[in-house]
């Protein structure tokens, strides 16, 4: 129960600061935000985070290693796949998309499970 009311208490963190960066109008927040929603469906981040998320499931540093991986998506997908270079805030925001798909399916995991 621990860590299902931790993930859900990081779940309304995450919304409140979403929501206030949009009422108070934020630019860095709601730009962040949107292009995360944005670069979510996104196959080349959506793939590699759902296998990520699975195959590093029962692993002691479970986070570290899908920031690793994160990382790694964020800079193959921008020179492989797209073939050009980006600033920091693009690989950063594809990084955080694929750390939210990972914190989603890990999320309803834990929410099926128990």
């Amino acid at each position: 129960m621990r860590k299902k009311s931790t993930y859900l208490y990081v779940l309304a963190a995450i919304a409140i600061i979403i929501a206030a960066g949009f009422i108070m109008n934020i630019a860095l927040i709601k730009s962040a935000a949107l292009s995360v929603f944005n670069m979510l469906p996104n196959p080349w981040v959506f793939g590699p985070a759902a296998v990520c998320a699975f195959i590093f499931m029962g692993s002691g540093r479970y986070w570290l290693i899908n920031i690793g991986c994160a990382l790694i998506t964020a800079l193959a997908v921008q020179y492989l796949v797209i073939g050009g270079g980006a600033g920091i805030y693009t690989i950063a925001y594809r990084a955080l998309a694929f750390l939210s798909v990972v914190y989603v399916l890990n999320l309803g995991k834990l929410l099926i499970t128990k």
